[in-house]
């Protein structure tokens, strides 16, 4: 029994800290992503700024002369241009935050699925037959009852329900 102890101890200390560090770095990223997405929003309201300027000159330029409507269409040209930049970054950016995003849950996935064998307890490490003690909980049996049936400690029962919820 202290061998088995002695063996999960650091297995959990392990996987504890490995939880803490992608905790931690899915914050740092969470972070950087709303700085994105703010900056985004921020560029879509400067846009639509542009676009309702831009109308309200070319509504109220129908009254100046020719010279001043070449100028204001130059200008207009102008801000068309620059929103076609701005748009361009924007859907750049977009489109780099999303591939980042994908590889980020392709890595939390391969995590996951690394961590699983390490996680999850095999009836031959522990000597406990985990389907049993499950359909027996699920069967409305205590974990006091279940830890007599089976001649095991509750601590044992306890963790088998852990590692299958």
């Amino acid at each position: 029994m202290t061998v088995d102890l002695m063996l999960i101890a650091p297995l959990c200390v392990a996987v504890l800290f490995l939880f803490i560090f992608v905790y931690m770095r899915e914050s740092t990223i969470s972070k950087k992503l709303k700085v994105y997405e703010r900056t985004f929003d921020l560029i879509n309201q400067n846009l639509h700024r542009l676009d309702k300027e831009i109308k309200l000159k070319s509504t109220t330029n129908s009254d100046e002369d020719t010279a001043q409507r070449q100028a204001s269409a130059t200008t207009m040209e102008e801000f068309s241009e620059i929103g076609g930049l701005l748009m361009d970054k924007f859907q750049e950016l977009q489109k780099d935050n999303l591939e980042f995003k994908r590889s980020l849950m392709e890595k939390y996935v391969d995590l996951e699925n690394k961590l699983r064998p390490i996680t999850s307890v095999s009836p031959g490490f522990t000597g406990v037959d985990e389907s049993k003690i499950v359909t027996l909980f699920s069967n409305g049996l205590s974990i006091e009852e279940i830890a007599k049936q089976m001649r095991i400690g509750t601590g044992e029962v306890e963790f088998v329900l852990k590692m299958h919820r």
